[in-house]
């Protein structure tokens, strides 16, 4: 990976406390499920400390409508947000899972609805940018 560059390398829907990629992961009927993020830098990049924003929006496929708000998180290519050498190095990599809770709980207005969560990463100035797309998932 070139060292000034970072990239989002998987956004996966997975039951709450799993790391395993579900189609369906708040079945049976539990009210949230995680969210997981990787993602990966360059050597000089992932401990520089510079800025970027990370933007998660979930996306209602069935309505073609945002499915609830986005999750807007400030954030620095350093350790304090997740940001540790990969292996021996010298590239960087991050790990992150945000817990999320379906509006409506389990059963609600979403049940049976496809959803897709769509993540940007644009750092202070728009020198680096990074999008991905997690498969989409169903709702019970």
């Amino acid at each position: 990976m070139n060292a000034n560059d970072a990239t989002l390398t998987a956004l996966t829907t997975a039951q709450t406390g799993s790391t395993v990629a579900d189609p369906a992961p708040n079945a049976p009927a539990n009210p949230g499920f995680d969210l997981i993020l990787h993602a990966a830098a360059g050597s000089a990049l992932g401990s520089c400390g510079a800025s970027y924003t990370l933007t998660i929006s979930a996306i209602d496929l069935t309505t073609a409508t945002q499915a609830w708000p986005a999750r807007t998180c400030r954030q620095a290519f350093d350790p304090g947000h997740g940001w540790e050498l990969s292996g021996p190095g010298p590239d960087y990599q991050c790990h992150q899972t945000f817990p999320v809770t379906i509006p409506g709980g389990a059963g609600g207005p979403l049940a049976g609805h496809v959803l897709q969560y769509v993540a940007s990463l644009v750092s202070h100035g728009a020198q680096i940018i990074a999008i991905i797309r997690s498969h989409p998932f169903v709702l019970v």
